[in-house]
C-alpha cells in the first residue's frame, strides 16, 4: 500500500513532468491513437504521465518512447519518463529519439537507421521521419513527370561542416552536438574561445580561433585545412533539417558545374528569400516570417539561379571556394557572413554558377540573427545572375495528380510540367488529401512543386496567407473542378484582387449529372444537376479564363456565355507507338477508374447488353477490365471470359496484349481519357457517340461509333477480326491523337492562355 507521503511525492513529480512537456505533447493525436483514453475521462496529458509512458504509449507521432529508452539506457536506468527527459535534456544533447528495425538491424548485420533530434522543430522531425521511411528515388517514373528527382538518403551526411557564429560570439555546445549527429565527417568550429569538447565525437572535432576583425582571413585558413570535395557552411543561428543537407549534396553531385547550392534565392528586386526569412537590398536586417509562416514545403526542392552564396547555410565545392577566396582582396571585417558573400563575385565570374535549392527545410532556431548582411552586388551595383521576376501558378484540386491511376491526372501532371518549364513557381493545394507523406504529393515535391500540406498548412485560408507572404510578382490560380478549386473562387478573388483566376473544369459536372439523371429518370437528380450547372456558369463568369476539354462543351456554353473567355484545351496523352502487331494480340479492354460513376454504368451496360451477343459470335473472346476501385458487386457477377484486373501499374504493357478497347459510355461530359489513352498506344476503340463527342475524331477513320447493343457488338467483332481494318485504324487514331492531344500541342494552347491572362 502506498503511503500518503508517497502519493504526495508522486503527484508532485507528475505535476513537474506535466508542466515540462505540456507544450510539446500532442493531445489530439494521443486521443486519436489511443481511443480508450477518452473513456477514462482523464485529460490525455495527465493519462500519459500517470499511465501511458509506462504502458509504452507515445506522446506524439514522431517520438517513440520505448526506442528512446532502448537507445539511451542511462535514461531507462534512471527511471525517467522518456519524453520528459528528451524535452528537458535530450533535445539539447542531440540524443537519438528512435530507430526503425525494419530499416536494418542486428539480424542483418547492419546498423539501424537512426532519427536524430538535436534542436529540431516539428518540421525537422517530420523531414527526418520521411527520409527514414520513404525513398523518393524509388517512386515510379510515371509519378515523376519530366522533373528531375534528386536522390536523397536517410541518415547522416559524410561531408564536413563548418560551424560559425556571425559576429564575435562563441559557437554553442548544443550546435556542435547537433552537427556531430548530422554528419560522419569532421566538424570545424570557428570560435573566439577555442575550447575543447570532451566525450563522444571529439575525434571528429577541429577548433579554429576566430580573430576579432579578420573573418575572411579566418575563413581562408579553414578552407586550406579542409579535405574532401564538399563543405557545409552553417551559421549557428539556424537549425537545418537533415534532409536539407541531403538535398544540397544531391544537387552538387548531379551537376559537376555547380560551385555552390544554398537555401537562399535572390529575386529581381533585391529580395533574398530564405525559408523563414526575407530581406530586401538596402535594408539593414532580415524580416522574420517565423516558423508558423513557414512557406516552403519541407520536402520540396528546386534549383534556381542565385545571385550569391547563402551566408547562413549552404554546401559548396571546396576547390571552387578556395579559388574564389584566393582572388578576394580588400578590407576584412568581423562578420563571417560578410566574408562568405564576398566570395560570390569571383565565383559568379568563374563560369561556375551559384544555385539556390528552394524548400530544403531550413528551420530557424530560437537564436535569430540580429543584423544579417545585405545581398552581395556586382561592381556595377546590380545583382549578378539576376533570375528576374517571380511568377507563380497556384494549382488547386481535390487530390494530387495520380498519373498511374487515371487519364485526368496525366493531364494535370503535364500541366504542372508546362508551368515549371515557363519558369514559374508551382504551388499545389489539395482540398481532400492533405497529408505530407502522400506519395503523390512527395512526387510533386521532388519535381519542384511547393505542396502546401498538413501540418504546415491546415486549410485554404492559411494557404492564402503563405502565398501572400511569399511576395510573388505575378499570381495565377488554376482552380480545378467545381467541387474543389471552384469552391474558393470568391475567397481567392477577395484575398488576391490582382491575381488571374483560371477555372479548369476538367469536365462540365452539371452536364454530366444532367445526363445521368435522364438515364435514371430522376426528377430530383435533374434539379440537382441544374443547380450544379448554374454554379459552374457562375464560376466561369467570375474567372478571367475557363478551360474546357471538348468541342461539345464549347458548343453547349457558347450561346449563353459567348462573352466569357473560354479556351478549348484538351487532355494530354502519353504516347507509345505500338510494338506488337495484330497477330500478337487478342481480346478487348475497358479502361476506367471506378470512383467515377459513368464507368460503373458502362461496365453494367457491357454485362447486361453487349457481352452475350459478342460472346455468341466469338466464344473465345476475352475482356479485361482495368482500373482501380472496381466494385465488389460487379466482380461477383462477371461472366466467363471477363476479368477485372483492378489497378495495373504498367497500362502500356497491358494495352500491348489487346486488339481494341471499348468505351460504351451512356452519360458523361468532356473528353474521355480512356479513348485518348487507347488511341495514343495504337489500340483502336469502339465507342458510343456520347463517349466520342467533342474530340474531333472521324467515325470510320479514327474510331468506330455505335449506339445500340447490336451495332456495338457488330463493330467490335468486325474490327477485332479484320487485320487490314485494324492496322489502318490503329495508325489513323494514333496520328490524330498525336497531332491534337500530344503534350506539345496542349502546351502551346496552355501557354497562350497564360500569356493572355498575364498580359
Amino acid at each position: 500500500m502506498v503511503s500518503p507521503i508517497g502519493r504526495v511525492g508522486a503527484a508532485l513529480r507528475n505535476s513537474k513532468v506535466i508542466r515540462a512537456i505540456a507544450r510539446d505533447f500532442d493531445a489530439r493525436w494521443y486521443l486519436t491513437q489511443y481511443p480508450d483514453v477518452a473513456e477514462t475521462g482523464m485529460k490525455p496529458l495527465v493519462h500519459y504521465v500517470r499511465y501511458g509512458a509506462r504502458e509504452g504509449r507515445n506522446p506524439r507521432p514522431d517520438f517513440d518512447g520505448m526506442s528512446y529508452l532502448e537507445i539511451n539506457p542511462d535514461v531507462r536506468d534512471a527511471g525517467l519518463n522518456p519524453f520528459y527527459h528528451w524535452v528537458r535534456f535530450g533535445r539539447a544533447e542531440g540524443r537519438v529519439i528512435s530507430h526503425d528495425p525494419g530499416d536494418g538491424g542486428s539480424s542483418s548485420g547492419e546498423m539501424p537507421v537512426l532519427k536524430f533530434s538535436g534542436l529540431f522543430t516539428p518540421l525537422d522531425c517530420i523531414a527526418a521521419s520521411q527520409l527514414r521511411r520513404l525513398d523518393l528515388t524509388r517512386l515510379p517514373d510515371t509519378l515523376m513527370g519530366r522533373g528531375f528527382p534528386y536522390g536523397i538518403a536517410p541518415g547522416p551526411v559524410s561531408f564536413p561542416l563548418v560551424l560559425f557564429c556571425d559576429g564575435t560570439g562563441d559557437v554553442p555546445a548544443d550546435r556542435i552536438q547537433q552537427a556531430l549527429a548530422l554528419t560522419t565527417g569532421t566538424v570545424h568550429v570557428l570560435s573566439p574561445s577555442a575550447g575543447r569538447r570532451r566525450g563522444k565525437g571529439r575525434d571528429r572535432l577541429r577548433y579554429w580561433n576566430r580573430t576579432a576583425d579578420a573573418a575572411l582571413a579566418d575563413l581562408k585558413a579553414v578552407l586550406k585545412g579542409l579535405d574532401g570535395e564538399f563543405v557545409g557552411l552553417w551559421e549557428v543561428a539556424f537549425s537545418p533539417a537533415i534532409s536539407a543537407w541531403h538535398f544540397l549534396g544531391a544537387a552538387l553531385r548531379h551537376d559537376p558545374v555547380l560551385a555552390h547550392a544554398g537555401a537562399s534565392l535572390v529575386r529581381g528586386d533585391g529580395r533574398l528569400w530564405r525559408s523563414g526569412f526575407r530581406v530586401r537590398a538596402g535594408q539593414e536586417g532580415l524580416v522574420a516570417l517565423g516558423r508558423d509562416a513557414h512557406f516552403l514545403d519541407p520536402f520540396q526542392f528546386r534549383l534556381k539561379p542565385s545571385a550569391m552564396l547563402d551566408p547562413g547555410f549552404g554546401l559548396a565545392r571546396v576547390e571552387a571556394l578556395r579559388d574564389a577566396a584566393a582572388r578576394v582582396r580588400g578590407k576584412d571585417g568581423p562578420r563571417m557572413t560578410e566574408a562568405i558573400v564576398r566570395l560570390a563575385a569571383p565565383l559568379a565570374g568563374s563560369g561556375r554558377p551559384v544555385f539556390a535549392v528552394q524548400g530544403c527545410a531550413l528551420v530557424l532556431s530560437d537564436d535569430e540573427p540580429s543584423e544579417p548582411p545585405e545581398p552581395a552586388k556586382a561592381d556595377d551595383g546590380r545583382l549578378p545572375n539576376n533570375p528576374g521576376p517571380a511568377d507563380a501558378v497556384i494549382f488547386v484540386d481535390s487530390v494530387p495528380p495520380m498519373p498511374d491511376q487515371d487519364a485526368g491526372s496525366v493531364t494535370a501532371s503535364n500541366f504542372i510540367d508546362i508551368f515549371l518549364e515557363r519558369g514559374a513557381e508551382v504551388v499545389f493545394y489539395s482540398t481532400a488529401r492533405r497529408m505530407w507523406d502522400n506519395p503523390y504529393a512527395l512526387a510533386l515535391a521532388a519535381r519542384g512543386v511547393v505542396c502546401l500540406t498538413d501540418p504546415v498548412v491546415r486549410n485554404y485560408a492559411q494557404a492564402c496567407e503563405h502565398i501572400a507572404a511569399a511576395g510573388y510578382d505575378r499570381l495565377s490560380f488554376l482552380l480545378t473542378r467545381i467541387y474543389a478549386g471552384g469552391e474558393f473562387v470568391e475567397r481567392t478573388r477577395a484575398r488576391f484582387p490582382q491575381a488571374r483566376l483560371v477555372f479548369n473544369t476538367v469536365d462540365l459536372h452539371g452536364l454530366r449529372e444532367l445526363r445521368e439523371a435522364r438515364i435514371a429518370g430522376s426528377t430530383a437528380r435533374a434539379f440537382a444537376a441544374q443547380t450544379t450547372f448554374a454554379r459552374e456558369r457562375d464560376i466561369i463568369q467570375r474567372c478571367d479564363a475557363t478551360i474546357l476539354l471538348s468541342e461539345a462543351e464549347m458548343n453547349e456554353l457558347s450561346p449563353t456565355l459567348g462573352h466569357a473567355n473560354l479556351h478549348l484545351i484538351p487532355m494530354v496523352n502519353e504516347f507509345s507507338p505500338p510494338r506488337a502487331g495484330y497477330s500478337q494480340r487478342r481480346g478487348l479492354m475497358f479502361i476506367g477508374g471506378f470512383a467515377h460513376h459513368p464507368n460503373i454504368d458502362a461496365v453494367e451496360y457491357i454485362l447486361d447488353e453487349l457481352w452475350a451477343p459478342i460472346r455468341a459470335r466469338d466464344p473465345e473472346m476475352v475482356l479485361k477490365i482495368v482500373g482501380p476501385h472496381f466494385p465488389a458487386r460487379l466482380r461477383d457477377r462477371l461472366p466467363e471470359g471477363v476479368e477485372a484486373l483492378g489497378f495495373v501499374p504498367d497500362l502500356g504493357a497491358a494495352l500491348e496484349q489487346v486488339r481494341l478497347s471499348l468505351a460504351p459510355l451512356r452519360y458523361g461530359a468532356g473528353i474521355k481519357g480512356k479513348i485518348g489513352t487507347s488511341l495514343s498506344h495504337g489500340v483502336p476503340c469502339v465507342a458510343t457517340s456520347l463517349a466520342a463527342e467533342g474530340m474531333g475524331l472521324q467515325a470510320g477513320r479514327d474510331i468506330l461509333v455505335a449506339d445500340t447493343p447490336e451495332a456495338f457488338a457488330e463493330a467490335v467483332l468486325s474490327l477485332h477480326g479484320d487485320e487490314m481494318l485494324w492496322t489502318r485504324m490503329s495508325r489513323a487514331g494514333y496520328d490524330f491523337c498525336e497531332a491534337r492531344y500530344s503534350r506539345r500541342a496542349v502546351a502551346a494552347k496552355l501557354n497562350a492562355l497564360l500569356d493572355e491572362v498575364s498580359a
